[in-house]
C-alpha cells in the first residue's frame, strides 16, 4: 500500500524565463491537507511527510509560518490552543 500524496509540485509562469530551465516556468509546490488538522504525529511519519527532502516553502506552509519563526504571540496562541 502506498503512501497517501499530500503534497504535489505544479508549474507556474513566471515572467522571467532566464533563471528556470523551463523556459520561464517555476515550480510552485502545493499543499493537499489541511495544516490545521496536522498533529506532531504526523509530521514525524516519514511517510506521509519527510520533512528532510521537501521544500522549504512546504515545511512553512506545513509549519503555518516563516524561516524567521513565530512570535511570542503567535507561540503563546499555540500552546494555549
Amino acid at each position: 500500500m502506498s503512501a497517501p500524496q499530500y503534497a504535489e509540485k505544479a508549474l507556474a509562469s513566471s515572467s522571467s524565463s532566464a533563471t528556470h530551465p523551463h523556459h520561464g516556468a517555476e515550480e510552485a509546490v502545493t499543499l493537499n491537507v489541511d495544516p490545521n488538522t496536522l498533529t506532531v504525529a504526523d509530521l514525524y511519519d516519514k511517510e506521509k511527510f519527510d520533512l528532510e527532502t521537501m521544500d522549504n516553502k512546504l515545511v512553512f506552509q506545513l509549519l503555518q509560518c516563516g524561516p524567521e519563526g513565530l512570535t511570542q504571540a503567535e507561540a503563546e496562541a499555540r500552546i494555549h490552543k
